[in-house]
């Protein structure tokens, strides 16, 4: 072959590989994603939101399929990454799955999108939030709970309030998700559980929330000869000392004093005993309820005003955050003079006093995959404890699980110090846990849930306020 033919050659080869280099294979946009409601009614306008992105930056366009055998044909062209909207509407009530493709300009098409799942037909409101409001409360003095309701339909709801010992009407219609409140006075001292549930225009109920439990005394006004100064002590794990002082007003001595128990949940109160002494023992057979004590005199019999009561005071639902290296908020614990409960920053010593128990996985971070309750003062040396002061205040309380099939309102296990622990795995949900505290009182602890995403546990606890008694009814 001459020179001229060889370099001829080689030309065109490196025309050939060139030409080659710079052909480009156009590529499919990606699937569709779908956005918009997932229920619906019957002859609604449904509105759904599609974007897919294409590779080489053309436009692309969409075909829906609505899962009642309608589809679309493909539609207008839209820039890549660009939202569009379609609209449907179903004629009946029923379940459907939405998918769709996308194509660009080159006729190239997208896989298929994954199922969107509509829902249409009725629905009712979902059940109220449990109410919020006071949980210690007087008679004769008007208090106001409140709630609020989600409709799946965002349609407007009534709310109506069950009290314990009675029911409203349903109240005016409110937003879907808006805040309601009512008002309430009771007129008898006791232990309440308020609920609510919601109406929507349709008359659709929604389910009764859960319950607040709510205490009611009587204002502090003691009559002429009636026993005063009532207390109650633990005379054992399970049972109670009434103490009290002897009228001082009367001008006669009683002849007896008669003890009366009304059981927490219930209206019904039953005498358990009388003395001529200013205490008795009373053994409630693992049962809560509050205490009067009458004095009985010749012809007559006078009450004590004060009813101390020994159901445990219910906390909140609290988002606890779990120790992750800060400790802000972290510490849970319960005031002794109320019961209430609160979060405390445990990056501050002076909080020390005023902790029973923090969150933690024994790991830096928060991210799992197990999560425990522990003793606040493991949390110096915690490995997600780097903020926590070294502080001797930092109580050392002890945790039991409850044995398998117990319930909220069981006694707590009997304080063993091979039973109870410094802390306890939360493995199950929910988890029912007994704490006894480094100063002696009892403590029911239920956890719901964890979100290893967020680093929390959703913790409520019922706080029994008379120190070394166990017993959990409420």
């Amino acid at each position: 072959m001459s020179r001229w033919l060889r370099f001829a050659a080689a030309v065109a080869v490196v025309v050939l590989l060139v030409g080659t280099g710079c052909t480009k294979k156009n590529s499919a946009p990606d699937a569709p994603s779908i956005q918009g409601p997932a229920s619906g009614r019957p002859a609604d306008t449904l509105s759904y939101v599609l974007n897919s992105t294409d590779p080489d930056g053309d436009s692309v366009k969409f075909m829906m399929s609505w899962g009642d055998g309608a589809s679309t044909q493909w539609s207008r062209a839209t820039a890549s990454g660009a939202d569009y909207t379609l609209t449907h509407v179903y004629s009946e009530s029923g379940t459907y799955y939405i998918t769709a493709k996308a194509k660009d300009t080159k006729d190239a098409e997208s896989a298929l999108s994954d199922s969107f799942r509509v829902v249409t037909g009725s629905f009712p409101p979902n059940a109220p939030a449990r109410p919020i409001g006071p949980t210690r409360c007087s008679t004769g003095i008007a208090y106001a709970w409140s709630t609020k309701a989600v409709h799946p339909l965002h349609d407007s709801v009534s709310i109506q309030f069950s009290w314990g010992n009675g029911i409203d009407s349903f109240g005016p219609m409110v937003a879907s998700n808006a805040v309601y409140k009512a008002v309430r006075t009771y007129s008898l001292p006791g232990t309440y559980k308020i609920a609510a549930r919601a109406r929507d225009a349709k008359g659709l109920e929604s389910p009764w929330s859960e319950t607040l439990v709510v205490t009611v005394d009587t204002p502090q006004h003691a009559q002429p000869g009636s026993p005063h100064n009532l207390a109650l002590a633990a005379q054992t794990d399970t049972t109670v000392r009434i103490t009290w002082s002897a009228p001082a007003d009367s001008g006669y001595k009683p002849l007896r004093y008669v003890v009366v128990f009304t059981e927490t949940g219930t209206g019904t109160s039953d005498s358990v005993g009388s003395t001529d002494s200013l205490y008795f023992v009373h053994n409630p057979a693992y049962r809560t309820g509050r205490y009067q004590v009458t004095a009985v005199y010749a012809s007559t019999r006078v009450a004590s005003v004060e009813a101390p009561s020994t159901a445990p005071i219910m906390g909140t639902l609290i988002s606890v955050p779990e120790l992750s290296d800060t400790g802000v908020n972290a510490g849970y614990g319960w005031n002794r003079a109320d019961g209430e409960a609160a979060l405390h920053d445990m990056t501050n010593a002076d909080t020390a006093k005023v902790v029973d128990f923090y969150v933690t996985d024994f790991a830096a971070g928060f991210a799992g995959p197990n999560y425990s309750i522990a003793s606040p003062f493991l949390a110096p040396q915690d490995p997600g404890g780097s903020m926590i002061p070294q502080s001797s205040n930092w109580h050392l309380n002890r945790f039991a699980y409850l044995d398998s099939g117990a319930t909220e309102n069981d006694p707590l296990p009997r304080y063993l110090q091979s039973r109870y622990r410094d802390s306890t795995v939360l493995d199950s949900f929910p988890i029912l846990i007994a704490c006894n505290t480094e100063d002696g009182y009892f403590a029911l602890v239920k956890a719901s849930s964890i979100d290893l995403i967020n680093g929390t546990a959703d913790i409520e606890t019922w706080f029994q306020l008379v120190p070394g008694l166990r017993l959990m009814e409420h």
